[in-house]
């Protein structure tokens, strides 16, 4: 009679011990997932905020030019691997333009081909008001394209007198 009282109270320990693991298992399934959430909650934050910074360093580069011309010239030095308009260099006025700047994964600028994330930037010129749409998108998936940013900006170009220097 011992023995099947063993019997049960190992049988009754086996069952304890699966319960255990299962409870263990489900609660670490349950860590897993909120820690893959807080990373890809951190990685497009990062994104983010990387995507706002170079939208805003464009617009100051456009608060401090006089126009179309002079705004592409500071982007072709700043940004030499850019995608620009071939009016770039020449002496003609120009009423419109689009820019294309591309970064790799750490938002560092680079070429086309090693691009993660593009800058957009689309110029207009109305009498004195220099205008421009700046929009970041993802092309990291093989999906579509995703747009992470954009911004509008408008820079009042006052006409400068001789002594007025830049």
């Amino acid at each position: 009679m011992t023995r099947r009282n063993r019997a049960r109270s190992s049988s009754l320990f086996l069952m304890e011990l699966i319960i255990a693991i299962f409870f263990f298992s489900a609660a670490s399934a349950v860590c897993i997932q909120f820690f893959v959430k807080s990373h890809l909650l951190s990685r497009d934050s990062n994104t983010l905020n990387h995507a706002v910074n170079e939208c805003a360093s464009t617009a100051e580069l456009i608060d401090t030019s006089d126009g179309i011309e002079d705004c592409l010239n500071l982007l072709v030095r700043l940004y030499p691997n850019g995608a620009y308009p071939d009016v770039c260099f020449s002496s003609l006025e120009v009423k419109e333009a689009d820019v294309q700047i591309y970064y790799d994964d750490a938002f560092a600028e680079c070429i086309k081909k090693d691009s993660s994330y593009i800058l957009s930037l689309h110029l207009t010129k109305e009498n004195q008001l220099l205008c421009a749409d700046i929009r970041v998108t993802s092309i990291r998936d093989s999906e579509a394209p995703s747009v992470i940013y954009e911004m509008n900006t408008r820079h009042h170009t006052a006409r400068r007198t001789g002594y007025e220097e830049k």
